[in-house]
């Protein structure tokens, strides 16, 4: 599809570095080789501290490429959080119709901007001046960028169209590094609070409550694996289950975010979002019996079997 007569659409692409020397150069060579001709599309890339090179590497690039290239100055090391809110928020002054999301390890198919531009659009034909967040499926590899799984879906069990907020209390199906958001989205969000587990997580709660959450069935990322990973693919099944049985799970820090939610956007949502999110903010204070009660009658659930028999015997 070719966007070239849409020029006056601006897109910005947020990118945060840290100690990525390793793989940062073919990254930013998947970004070069994009398909669409969008003249107005930027790279806004922060660095959060690294000590191997990955700062030089951004400058070099940004001294060579034909794209349109800033780098931001500060390098204090906020964390991935704070470091994707800043460049969000800079995307936003600058004018940004679009952001995209993109970590340092991966590798973008060159269709990635422009089909998830297309689903964008249609999707704001349909909504107009709602918050929209598109994300697409991804392909699993390992550091040498050999193939270990074709879906990410697949590979995980994750069934991304369980994305109401009640589903995604307990579990995100929103990988950041896939997503697009559009600025009625970001200014939404515009920051991240500490208590968000992750920024993907968060500003997928934010467009699941107060606009719409669209998946593109296709992998169009090579999700690379390197052992380093802030998140990473861990196969999913009984060993995968029995690891998080044996590490103790706690219900603190999805309630914690919840209570956040709620703090921030109570005077915005609905009542029967609120009466879940009070809900939630109380299990803590529940027995074994009241907490199952709770998550049964707000459809407080995760994604696939065997992580919903782990939450429902033992969170």
């Amino acid at each position: 599809m070719n966007y070239s007569n849409k020029s006056c659409l601006k897109i910005s692409i947020v990118l945060s570095t840290y100690n990525g020397s390793d793989y940062l150069s073919e990254q930013l060579c998947s970004l070069e080789n994009q398909s669409c001709d969008l003249g107005d599309m930027m790279i806004i890339a922060r660095d959060d501290g690294s000590k191997d090179g990955s700062y030089e590497i951004l400058q070099e690039f940004a001294l060579n490429t034909s794209l349109n290239v800033e780098i931001m100055t500060d390098r204090t090391n906020l964390g991935v959080k704070k470091s994707f809110e800043l460049m969000m928020n800079r995307a936003l002054d600058c004018g940004s119709d679009y952001i995209l999301f993109c970590d340092q390890d991966d590798v973008w198919d060159r269709e990635k901007v422009s089909k998830t531009l297309g689903r964008m659009e249609r999707l704001e034909s349909i909504y107009p001046n709602r918050p929209i967040l598109i994300h697409s499926d991804l392909s699993v590899v390992d550091r040498e960028l050999r193939l270990l799984h074709t879906s990410y879906w697949t590979y995980q069990h994750i069934d991304p169209s369980k994305d109401a907020i009640s589903r995604l209390i307990f579990h995100n199906t929103v990988t950041g590094c896939t997503t697009m958001i559009n600025r009625t989205l970001a200014e939404k969000v515009r920051a991240i609070p500490n208590e968000a587990i992750m920024h993907d997580w968060w500003i997928a709660m934010v467009a699941s409550a107060f606009g719409h959450i669209c998946t593109i069935d296709e992998p169009l990322i090579l999700y690379r694996q390197h052992g380093k990973n802030d998140t990473g693919a861990k196969r999913y099944g009984w060993n995968y289950w029995l690891s998080k049985v044996f590490s103790a799970p706690s219900l603190e820090k999805y309630i914690l975010q919840a209570n956040k939610f709620l703090e921030i956007y109570r005077h915005e949502l609905s009542h029967e979002h609120i009466e879940m999110l009070e809900a939630v903010s109380k299990l803590g204070e529940t027995n074994w019996f009241q907490r199952r009660s709770t998550l049964i009658k707000y459809r407080i659930f995760k994604n696939g079997l065997i992580r919903n028999i782990g939450l429902m015997v033992f969170a």
